[in-house]
């Protein structure tokens, strides 16, 4: 089975502050998360339990979030740059509860799962990032999240602390808890502009350069009613809208490339799995007409064999009609699912024929039967039985 492939992922660490945010008061979900059980962490299902128990507030539970995932999960500076084969977020994510260690895709992971568990909207993003006033050649992974009515952003990785001389220093900050889009994206670029979550979105020079363009030269672009729209689209679908958005904002470093070409080769193994799941649907369809044959055939052996008994012991007429009409309903499925199948496998295709062939061969046998019925149920009761001295039961017979 062909699976997604997965996006050779190096997770950059900020090592500076950013704008502080508007101060709330967090202390009651702060206390939650302290209070966490460790037996909670094991998994995200009771780590949810644990939560949902006892915050409400959707602003409560995803400061809690935050807060428990930026203190409880230190950054795994040996594997920044190491390759992992292990495609399926949901083993990243039990490593990362089990180890309490992880890059980004740990982090994010994570707390887009708790987010998800409590019922709110939330998206991991891919991306990159700037440091310092210069774009750093690694890629990075965040999440987009929708309290209430609005859009904010969260980077548990940044919020857990920052790297110095290659060593991981725990330092927990609020300053990339909820940020506001317009605040985020100085700092964080996501290769797909959708997930700016701008209504005038940067392309990737913008970004380099620090540059915003003004909203009078720039085309409005809604993207709540995009990002509602990309919900419904299939996995190839939204792997094709991200390849021409990210195009067309511009491929103007390695990482952007590189994502470029993730995205092809996704959209080649959903082209792959598109052309299996069709000849697998095939497969399955023509079982179906198989079996309808098979179910066609073995009526019609009965309704001989109480042909050959000359209708003993007796049946009313209605009750023989049926016999028959049965036979040639499943014939008839058959026949349709098999002219409705249009397999492009050799094996298939030779499967077919001959299957369509034993289902017109065996109609003709139901046709012939249905001649008799009708000469039978015509015929006085005291002269039906001569009928089967007249009739074979493939057809007539010379008497």
């Amino acid at each position: 089975m062909n699976k997604a492939i997965l996006l050779l992922f190096f997770c950059s660490l900020f090592i500076t502050g950013a704008s502080p945010q508007t101060k709330t008061d967090y202390s009651h979900p702060d206390a939650v998360a302290r209070a966490a059980p460790d037996s909670a962490g094991k998994s995200i299902l009771s780590l949810s339990g644990y939560f949902n128990s006892n915050l409400h507030s959707g602003r409560e539970l995803i400061r809690a979030f935050y807060y428990w995932t930026a203190n409880n999960i230190v950054y795994d500076v040996r594997n920044m740059f190491t390759f992992r084969s292990d495609d399926d977020p949901a083993k990243i994510i039990s490593r990362t509860l089990l180890e309490r260690k992880a890059v980004c895709q740990g982090y994010s992971g994570v707390f887009h799962e708790l987010c998800k568990n409590a019922g709110i909207e939330s998206y991991i993003v891919l991306g990159y990032t700037k440091q310092n006033g210069r774009v750093v050649s690694v890629n990075h992974a965040w999440v987009l999240a929708r309290i209430d009515t609005g859009w904010y952003f969260f980077d548990p990785t940044w919020g857990s602390g920052f790297l110095t001389e290659g060593r991981f220093i725990r330092k927990f900050t609020n300053e990339y808890f909820m940020v506001p889009p317009a605040l985020f994206i100085t700092s964080h670029m996501p290769f797909d502009p959708l997930w700016q979550c701008l209504n005038f979105p940067l392309n990737s020079r913008n970004f380099n350069d620090g540059i915003f363009p003004r909203t009078d030269t720039c085309s409005y672009f809604s993207f709540g009613d995009s990002i509602a729209a990309y919900g419904q689209l299939s996995l190839a679908e939204q792997y094709s809208a991200t390849f021409r958005r990210v195009a067309g904002n511009g491929v103007t470093n390695g990482s952007l490339y590189e994502y470029q070409r993730y995205l092809q080769q996704n959209m080649e193994v959903e082209r792959i799995n598109r052309q299996n799941d069709i000849q697998n649907e095939m497969v399955i369809r023509f079982n179906d007409a198989v079996a309808h044959y098979n179910k066609a055939s073995l009526l019609f052996n009965d309704y001989i064999v109480y042909w050959n008994h000359q209708f003993k012991p007796a049946k009313p007429d209605d009750v023989i009609r049926k016999m028959l009409d049965t036979c040639g309903y499943h014939l008839a499925l058959a026949g349709s699912i098999l002219s409705e199948i249009a397999p492009r496998e050799e094996n298939l295709m030779q499967n077919k024929e001959i299957l369509l062939k034993a289902v017109h061969e065996n109609q003709r046998h139901v046709d012939e039967q249905n001649l008799f019925l009708k000469d039978y149920f015509s015929t006085s009761r005291a002269l039906r039985p001569s009928l089967f001295t007249k009739y074979t039961w493939l057809g007539t017979g010379g008497k």
